[in-house]
């Protein structure tokens, strides 16, 4: 499902349903003035849906860079159909070690290049930063904040499942936005070393990057896009992870 979520930038997005509900795999795409951006490149589930729906927002532009939040395979599944589609392309990843180890073979090694937290991409006149992710279900596991129109993308952090009436909504689009038990029942399935994690700690630093970033935006691999009540689902995701974290602790969940 193709959704414009605010200036030129796209959601492409599947579901898959389990027990928990409807779980989407994300792709987003900023058109950036003809230097066009992916931020990850999807599921092999998804890969027919997917590249058909990156050819018609294209409109026969070759994309500028893949900026993969880390590299499981939901999130770069089809790197390799992108990289023969657009060879091109460039791909940024957030270790040095990825290039080298992880990434799926598709592109000369000069074609993927590192980026450590706090660096910047300009293209087209376009700033992105790569920020250190708080939640990482890998060790390479990055967020990217996009200055233009304030969206933070979040890789796995700030997933949620939701109904089939909720498929391609966006937060301000539920009555309500996304609640606190959806928040809760992903990231106890995402995350599992939270058994080990004092919430208090990483709630705080939530805080503070949110100080830092200007948020309007934040866009999950596994969630529709949140717009609007910023502040309200932070604080949502803030109370899902002290639960879970106690929970774990209590030996609620093993």
């Amino acid at each position: 499902m193709i959704r414009n979520i605010s200036a030129d930038i796209y959601q492409v997005g599947e579901c898959v349903t389990g027990a928990a509900g409807h779980e989407v795999i994300q792709v987003y795409l900023l058109l950036n003035d003809g230097q066009p951006i992916l931020i990850d490149c999807g599921s092999q589930l998804h890969r027919a849906g997917l590249m058909q729906a990156l050819d018609h927002l294209l409109a026969g532009q070759s994309p500028a860079y893949v900026l993969l939040t880390h590299s499981e395979l939901p999130h770069a599944g089809n790197l390799l159909q992108v990289a023969q589609r657009w060879p091109q392309v460039k791909v940024i990843v957030s270790n040095v070690m990825l290039p080298y180890i992880e990434i799926t073979p598709a592109l000369p090694l000069e074609q993927i290049t590192a980026r450590k937290a706090g660096g910047i991409l300009t293209v087209a006149g376009r700033t992105l930063e790569f920020v250190d992710a708080l939640l990482k279900d890998q060790p390479g596991s990055q967020w990217i904040f996009d200055r233009q129109t304030g969206t933070l993308f979040t890789g796995d952090g700030f997933g949620y499942y939701h109904s089939a009436e909720q498929c391609g909504q966006f937060s301000d689009e539920i009555a309500g936005g996304v609640g606190v038990e959806q928040f809760q029942a992903y990231h106890r399935s995402a995350f599992r070393f939270l058994r080990w994690v004092i919430a208090e700690r990483l709630n705080a630093n939530l805080d503070r990057l949110f100080q830092r970033y200007p948020v309007q935006i934040v866009a999950p691999i596994h969630g529709n896009a949140l717009r609007g009540e910023i502040p309200a689902h932070l604080a949502r995701l803030k109370q899902a992870l002290t639960q879970v974290c106690a929970d774990f602790g209590a030996g609620v969940v093993q």
